[in-house]
């Protein structure tokens, strides 16, 4: 049924030819077609829940030997502990929603990776076994922090420069709106199209390059990600498909590439 529901909605968009948009919704209904991705996709959701879910039974359980000799007071005190239970029991709530993305998010980082590339083994139904070096795991970890720096960097740069726009009344909002969404756009294109590229090992130059190359696809697909990713709670369960989403569009504007880096080619 679900691989169903994947290949009749492809085939309405031309065998596959999906908007940039709306890549993200082609990588749910990919994870949903294909059940060997799910247990990716929900490991940072329930890593969460329960990080979170200890937390708040920690809080809440400190909260209750602070306040329980209250407990046995006046009633006024009673009254007092019983408000301040409803009250610290509301602000919980409120504090493990937002975290709650915050932490997911930051779990899902090394699962996008591994969903990234099962993802191409499907598609290329090309399953590689690559021998794990502690040399190249660090040299890889350390290029992908310094990538992300840098991207980091331009975007605050670009900010911060465009920020004298708003002191021109109403237009001069518009347009540091239009640059900030442009932006969040490119950076995460950029980051889930970078999936498929640090697999590769691309540069920080010949990713901007690729992104340079396909900008129309690659803006529309980070678009599609920054609308979704404007909804609390939504964000992140679209996280897996954004990352599948990514791995798709990459392999169909690079159809011929291999796994190794342009300037090995």
């Amino acid at each position: 049924m679900a691989e169903s529901s994947y290949e009749s909605l492809t085939e309405q968009w031309g065998g596959g030819l999906v908007p940039a948009p709306l890549y993200v919704v082609k990588g749910a209904l990919f994870i949903r077609a294909h059940r060997i991705l799910w247990k990716y996709a929900a490991a940072p959701l329930a890593i969460s829940i329960v990080v979170l879910g200890v937390a708040y039974a920690v809080a809440y359980w400190l909260f209750l030997r602070l306040m329980s000799p209250f407990a046995a007071e006046a009633w006024y005190w009673q009254v007092l502990y019983y408000v301040a239970a409803v009250m610290v029991t509301i602000l919980l709530l409120v504090l493990v929603l937002f975290l709650f993305s915050l932490l997911a998010t930051a779990i899902a980082a090394p699962f996008n990776e591994l969903i990234s590339e099962k993802t191409e083994s499907l598609v290329r139904g090309i399953f590689q076994d690559t021998p794990f070096s502690v040399t190249g795991l660090l040299r890889d970890s350390m290029r992908g922090i310094g990538h992300s720096l840098a991207i980091l960097g331009t975007y605050i740069g670009v900010l911060v420069v465009s920020l004298p726009l708003l002191l021109i009344p109403v237009v001069g909002h518009m347009l540091f709106a239009a640059i900030g969404t442009l932006l969040s756009s490119y950076m995460f294109a950029y980051e889930f199209l970078g999936c498929s590229m640090d697999r590769r090992r691309y540069s920080f130059a010949e990713k901007r390059k690729f992104i340079r190359t396909h900008l129309r696809s690659s803006l529309g697909f980070g678009l599609g990600i920054a609308l979704t990713a404007s909804i609390p709670l939504v964000n992140v369960l679209l996280l897996p498909a954004a990352a599948v989403g990514g791995t798709l569009l990459f392999l169909e504007l690079s159809p011929n590439d291999g796994m190794s880096s342009p300037t090995s080619h």
